[in-house]
């Protein structure tokens, strides 16, 4: 029997949709990011985001973002690739887990709309297209609890989903959290894997119509015309 190769399936869906951008260090990723819309960014652009919004995107299209040390991004990048290993492992009879880590995806028909991902996936059972997203959070009132929706992901989460979507073409998109205890004294767990949550392009589709619109407003009505917006809260 011929063996199946996973990285022709994907590249085969990719080419259809956006061009794969390599890049080798963390500052060209930095660079790259400062090109276009990117995951992490559409909830502060929404007004779905506590910690960044709409002006703070726009200062990171003129000027090189660096985000300063914390402990949740220190654990954060230290169990990126942990959690990665742990899912392609744990979940093999379901999909193939592939190793993207040094691509920027690049939508063909939307210049600017771009993803760097943990993980491509392939449903072993369909041959579908999916991304890997893998998160890690802080215990003490972790949103994947206290604000996750019906569909079991936070809200900024979907957001960056539904770009995803937009960006690369995928039928679907599992999240795959991890939380941190480390300011727990009440429970006995110093930390947990919370089942993998998946969620699929088709139950997005509206949404992904208002992202898109709000997308190419941001874009061509304030980065084009190298004005600040205003803040924008939602939540």
């Amino acid at each position: 029997m011929k063996k199946i190769d996973y990285f022709d399936i994907a590249d085969s869906h990719f080419k259809k949709y956006c061009e794969q951008i390599q890049f080798k260090t963390h500052e060209e990723w930095l660079k790259l990011r400062m090109e276009g819309i990117g995951g992490s960014d559409v909830s502060a652009i929404l007004g779905h985001n506590k910690y960044r919004n709409a002006p703070d995107v726009y200062d990171s299209k003129f000027k090189l973002e660096e985000s300063e040390p914390s402990y949740a991004i220190e654990y954060g990048n230290y169990f990126e690739s942990i959690l990665f290993d742990t899912f392609k492992w744990k979940y093999s009879f379901e999909y193939e887990t592939l190793n993207y880590k040094n691509v920027m995806f690049r939508n063909y028909f939307i210049p600017f709309s771009q993803a760097s991902v943990d993980g491509v996936l392939i449903d072993k059972t369909t041959n579908q297209v999916g991304l890997l997203e893998i998160k890690t959070a802080q215990g003490k009132k972790s949103s994947w609890y206290y604000d996750n929706g019906d569909r079991g992901i936070p809200r900024e989460y979907l957001d960056q989903a539904t770009h995803y979507f937009i960006t690369t073409g995928v039928d679907f998109i599992v999240f795959y959290a991890q939380i941190d205890y480390k300011d727990r004294d009440d429970i006995d767990r110093d930390s947990e894997i919370l089942k993998p949550r998946r969620i699929n392009r088709e139950d997005m589709l509206d949404y992904m119509s208002l992202v898109q619109q709000e997308e190419f407003n941001f874009w061509n009505n304030y980065i084009m015309k190298k004005e600040r917006p205003p803040k924008r809260v939602v939540y």
